[in-house]
């Protein structure tokens, strides 16, 4: 081959090179792994959605730390398809301000640049879950930041998914992504942003907690139902405008906690002035609402709506039932007792002198109470009457006795009249064991206290006119208290005032079954199954059914569960069913290191369910026989 000239390679090397045929390229593709990075403040910002709406509690503390020791955590940063900056991913957008603010106090260029965690782009749900987890981890959100971020995350999933997401699939999504949330919160956390933000946003953001929130949520769902019950009065649609406007007065900045007697006197009275309810029948049927779904009791089982229903039923159709009049006008008390005050001093002529007599403990506890203030002046009045007898009795025997003074050695003569003194103590008809004094009735009552029992006066009232309007008996724990052997105790079964004695409104099978069935769970939960699927609900016998335990249930769940199957008849071989499996319940055997007794309430309570088995076997026994 022959070699170019000098002349041949000056023009070869003077020609043109070979042209580009791509575009230029403008930014660095981004790694596709972890690696620290060199940064500065212009190269990053903030997280756009950040569940942290408030400033974080620790900031100062933080601020401080870098300031002194400088950046020890390199916050993690993440690059979206297309953009030339970096943004703060999995937490770390409070140091990214702080280093702002430091850099322009001090000019430090330690603050300006620094290495950063790079982590490779991903989702925008997972950045989202990625600084749930983290914030909630190094400083507690708050209640309605995490529930705003868990609403905004389930968006995101739809628009991935394009299908509605369930709860639990919310969960289970939450969870793969590195955020742990229960289940029991999310329904509370999607009600929170959709019913209580447009209404009490100061409030929320003041850091109104969980707690606070779930109490909120309950009286906000009993005033809707009480609401819808209220079908003829007002329109279902209205209640969300009503319950703003009623609830928007108590949003405040720096409120951490309702003022929740101030909050129930406004519900009622919203209430009451859209439905046309009385006061008093709407703060009944809310607290009854709000008690059961607390004990998650059945709402029509337990009449939760029963003095609603009375009263819509006489607004719609005031012929329907004649009005009546409770507690009774107080004429007719006053009458009554100036015709017994009247009688006691104006005997009939001819009729021998009978003392007065207070009416039997018993039965005072099993009337109908009249109003608190009108009971005490009668009692009082009829005391009175009695002191002053008594005076006028003491006065004629000492006059008499002065008047005539008998000569040494003579016998004294005893004086003819007894004593009202002696006369009224043995009228009075108490029962053995009574308490007799206000101190003995102070210190049984407290005796026989185990915790507190709240019922409202409304709803005492209520109960004692409803056994009025039925004719049948009715009591208060603090009458019976002296009398019987009660116990008061904040479970959730209501205080029993007499072991033995029924009362007239809950005599038949239906509410029977009811109490039934809450005494059976006091002892299942003592057994440790109590509100699962062990103890079921039958209706056709005495009221109550059970299914076997898991196997795993130990001794004390066993015995428990045969306890309660001796009841039924239907005993478990495979369990204790020796006869020393009662005097382990009852306490009046016990091995070494065997926790199996009972504790009062509960023992009580087993009396009570077997006292209420056998009325119910009556009544059983005398439908079949009609």
């Amino acid at each position: 081959m022959k070699r170019p000239t000098d002349q041949q390679l000056r023009e070869r090397l003077m020609q043109p090179g070979p042209r580009r045929q791509g575009q230029p390229v403008e930014a660095v593709t981004p790694p596709d792994q972890e690696m620290a990075v060199w940064v500065t403040l212009d190269m990053l910002k903030p997280y756009e959605h950040n569940p942290r709406q408030v400033q974080n509690p620790k900031y100062e503390e933080i601020k401080a730390s870098i300031r002194a020791a400088g950046l020890k955590h390199k916050p993690p940063v993440t690059q979206r398809p297309g953009e030339k900056q970096y943004t703060i991913c999995d937490g770390g957008n409070t140091r990214l301000q702080i280093l702002r603010e430091l850099y322009e106090e001090t000019g430090d260029s330690h603050f300006h640049a620094f290495y950063a965690l790079y982590r490779p782009w991903q989702s925008e749900v997972k950045m989202l879950t990625g600084h749930l987890s983290e914030n909630d981890n190094r400083g507690q959100l708050l209640w309605i930041e995490r529930a705003k971020g868990v609403v905004d995350a389930k968006v995101m999933y739809e628009e991935e998914s394009s299908d509605t997401l369930s709860q639990r699939e919310l969960v289970k999504r939450l969870a793969e992504d590195g955020y742990q949330v229960a289940q029991s919160h999310i329904s509370k956390m999607l009600y929170t942003v959709e019913h209580l933000l447009p209404t009490l946003p100061n409030t929320l953001y003041s850091g109104l907690g969980r707690p606070q929130v779930e109490k909120l949520i309950s009286y906000r769902e009993a005033c809707r139902l009480i609401w819808e019950r209220c079908t003829e009065e007002v329109a279902p649609e209205g209640f969300a405008e009503a319950w703003h406007q009623t609830m928007a007065w108590f949003d405040d900045e720096g409120q951490t906690e309702m003022n929740w007697s101030i909050v129930v006197d406004r519900l009622c009275g919203m209430l009451s002035d859209d439905t046309g309810v009385h006061f008093n029948i709407c703060e009944l049927t809310l607290d009854n609402i709000v008690t059961y779904r607390k004990r998650r009791w059945d709402l029509e089982e337990h009449q939760a709506f029963e003095a609603l229903d009375v009263e819509l039923q006489q607004m719609r159709d005031p012929d329907a039932q004649p009005p009546s009049l409770y507690p009774p006008l107080p004429d007719s008390a006053a009458d009554s007792s100036a015709d017994s005050a009247s009688k006691a001093q104006n005997p009939v002529p001819g009729s021998e002198p009978q003392v007065e007599q207070l009416p039997s403990p018993r039965t005072l506890g099993r009337e109908a109470p009249a109003d608190g203030e009108r009971v005490e002046s009668a009692e009082l009045l009829r005391l009175r009457e009695q002191v002053a007898a008594l005076e006028r009795e003491k006065k004629r025997l000492s006059e008499s006795q002065s008047a005539v003074m008998p000569e040494f050695g003579e016998p004294v003569s005893e004086p003819g009249p007894v004593l009202m003194a002696a006369a009224a103590e043995e009228a009075v008809d108490w029962p053995e064991g009574a308490a007799r004094t206000e101190v003995e009735r102070g210190a049984r009552l407290e005796g026989l206290t185990q915790s507190s029992w709240e019922e409202s006066p409304g709803k005492r009232g209520y109960r004692h006119h409803l056994a009025s309007e039925l004719g049948v008996p009715s009591f208060d724990f603090e009458q019976l208290a002296p009398l019987a052997a009660p116990v008061l105790s904040g479970e959730i079964t209501p205080p029993i005032a007499d072991v033995w004695f029924i009362e007239g409104v809950e005599d038949e099978p239906r509410s029977l079954r009811i109490r039934i069935r809450e005494l059976v769970q006091v002892i299942a939960r003592w057994g440790g199954f109590g509100g699962s699927d062990v103890v079921v609900a039958d209706d056709e016998s005495i009221g109550f059914d059970l299914n076997p335990l898991p196997d795993s249930a130990d001794r004390r769940s066993r015995i428990a569960w045969q306890a309660l199957a001796s009841l039924r008849g239907e005993l478990n071989p495979e369990y204790p069913a020796d006869a020393t499996l009662w005097g382990a319940l009852l306490g009046t055997h016990r091995e070494e290191g065997d926790e199996s007794a009972w504790d009062d309430s509960v023992l009580l309570r087993f009396f009570r369910l077997v006292r209420l088995i056998r009325r119910l076997r009556e009544h059983l026994q005398g439908q079949q026989e009609t």
